[in-house]
């Protein structure tokens, strides 16, 4: 059976229940779930997304990441991609939500954050190419020489998770 997302107004509100495949067809408002998780020297870990994955595929993003299903909360939404894309579940911290709204995707962002290790990590290569660990000012530098490395939304969940991310 097809996985299903909901349709959301602004607000978070719901509109209506899609197959999952509608959202490749026409970009909807719906809610995702991103984990930045930290290691204990306080580096962010990001993901290389796998070359072949919908939408932005190849680019810099969260380690963790993906569409809420329906009837899921933000925080189940990011447990389950945790245990699907790096094999690892850890408790999380809610740091913020955003509103992405542009052409290429349309979306109500939850930015949850964790402290991994590198080691605990087994990336999904359907999902990621690879991770690595970077500091708040590699990261800075990256974004400002190469932004096409990094998908749209990451751009925009960066910002928001360095000004709101919890020390």
């Amino acid at each position: 059976m097809e996985e299903m997302i909901e349709e959301v107004d602004w607000d978070g509100n719901v509109i209506a229940v899609h197959p999952r495949t509608l959202l490749k067809k026409r970009m909807f408002p719906h809610k995702a779930s991103l984990v930045l998780p930290k290691t204990k020297e306080g580096k962010i870990i990001l993901c290389k997304r796998a070359k072949d994955k919908h939408p932005f595929p190849g680019t810099w993003c969260c380690a963790v990441g993906g569409k809420v299903m329906a009837g899921e909360t933000e925080e189940q939404a990011a447990l389950r991609e945790m245990e699907e894309e790096v094999g690892f579940v850890r408790d999380l911290i809610k740091v913020t939500s955003f509103n992405y709204d542009e052409d290429d995707y349309k979306g109500l962002f939850t930015i949850f954050t964790t402290e991994l290790s590198m080691n605990d990590l087994n990336p999904n290569p359907s999902e990621i190419e690879f991770l690595q660990d970077f500091n708040i000012d590699e990261i800075g530098d990256m974004l400002k020489n190469s932004p096409a490395d990094f998908a749209p939304t990451f751009r925009v969940a960066i910002l928001e998770f360095i000004k709101n991310q919890i020390h």
